[in-house]
């Protein structure tokens, strides 16, 4: 008989964690933090004392060998997520990886094989998947209700003040900037919607090449902060033939605000209407019929939230809460044996489509996405 607890170790305890993955385990009845791990004391102490985790390691592998650890979340630096997830993976560990999931295409597809020969339940933090308005989106494509897509706009335009980043700009830490911290999760929304991306073209620019620090000091930035780029659909059934899309991505966009008071948009045109996503509206949608204008659809309740999830849709910021059903949905594959999340096979072709981006960017031409290998059913969980 399955457990019904799933005992977790979170690796990395900054930002997205203190967001995110910290607050969402602790809202899953079935979910227990048993352990943390990061190389800032400080912090480790704050979150541990925080959410009373009564183990806190410095060195990951220490975790990895505590004896009540059934689930890890990775959310480290993009550089550490493929030797952390292999060590968690080769353990026998469940294992949530913060999106870019690998800094390379190759990288990805190591993780994804490991993954699938230890038969665990294997995610890439596609976070956005959960936002009610885009999983009622995804549901109207699905059932057709605007014809075959044929065109989609997606934006995502802040303005983050001209600050350190940390290591996210670094491109040896993360691997690439605007790109794979939110281009990411828009590339993902195109694969989910609608299929594979097949071929791209793209300009990015670092209009800040050196930001300040909270001293006064300067430090250089060395991935893009903008980035702009085509792509075509591979042809499939459920789309139209040569079905296209364009993607705005900006943290310097000068009075856009940020978090989830910047503008995130993805827009669906159809060969029988429009079907339009706004994260600041993230209980609706807007639906366009021919000869019509945009009106707004409230998003059922079925799908303010994952299913399952006790979380309340109403209660607290819209636009922050909906990431909580990521970790829910996780902990719920896990004790399931299966789930409809975001696997490491998604963050394995994402990857392939960020570095076509890059490489095109560099070479100023068009790039063929890396033919991504077909899924495989994945193998049945093993018990913990």
């Amino acid at each position: 008989m399955r457990e019904s607890r799933v005992r977790v170790g979170v690796i990395g305890v900054g930002g997205i964690s203190a967001h995110v993955h910290l607050p969402g385990l602790k809202a899953c009845p079935q979910a227990e933090i048993v352990a943390l791990c990061d190389t800032d004391e400080a912090r480790l102490r704050q979150r541990a004392q925080e959410y009373h985790v009564p183990h806190t390691f410095t060195d990951y592998q220490g975790l990895l060998q505590h004896p009540e650890i059934d689930a890890v979340v990775i959310a480290t630096p993009t550089l550490f997520h493929a030797p952390i997830a292999l060590d968690a993976l080769a353990a026998k560990k469940h294992v949530l990886v913060e999106k870019q999931l690998g800094m390379t295409y190759a990288e990805t597809v190591q993780m994804y094989e490991a993954a699938q020969q230890a038969g665990v339940r294997h995610m890439t933090a596609f976070t956005y998947r959960f936002v009610p308005a885009m999983r009622y989106l995804k549901h109207l494509v699905g059932q057709g209700s605007i014809g075959l897509p044929r065109h989609l706009r997606i934006a995502r335009l802040q303005d983050f003040p001209e600050m350190n980043l940390g290591w996210r700009q670094q491109r040896k830490l993360a691997g690439s900037g605007e790109v794979g911290d939110m281009g990411a999760h828009r590339i993902d929304f195109c694969h989910d919607v609608i299929g594979p991306l097949a071929r791209v073209v793209a300009l990015t620019r670092t209009f800040v090449p050196a930001r300040s620090t909270h001293d006064g000091a300067s430090t250089t930035a060395d991935v893009e902060d903008c980035a702009l780029f085509l792509a075509e659909f591979a042809d499939g059934v459920g789309v139209e033939q040569g079905t296209i899309a364009s993607f705005d991505l900006s943290k310097v966009a000068k009075g856009r605000e940020h978090g989830g008071r910047g503008l995130d948009e993805f827009e669906v045109y159809g060969t029988e209407g429009t079907l339009i996503y706004h994260l600041h509206r993230s209980h609706e949608v807007l639906i366009g019929r021919p000869d019509g204008i945009l009106e707004t659809r409230e998003v059922p309740r079925d799908y303010l939230v994952y299913p399952g999830s006790l979380r309340d849709p109403f209660l607290g910021e819209p636009t922050v809460t909906f990431r909580y059903d990521q970790d829910f949905a996780f902990i719920q594959a896990i004790i399931n044996g299966q789930g409809n999340i975001p696997t490491f096979y998604d963050g394995m072709r994402c990857q392939a489509v960020i570095d076509a981006i890059l490489q095109s960017a560099r070479e100023r031409r068009w790039v063929d996405v890396a033919d991504v290998p077909t899924v495989t059913a994945p193998l049945a969980a093993t018990s913990y």
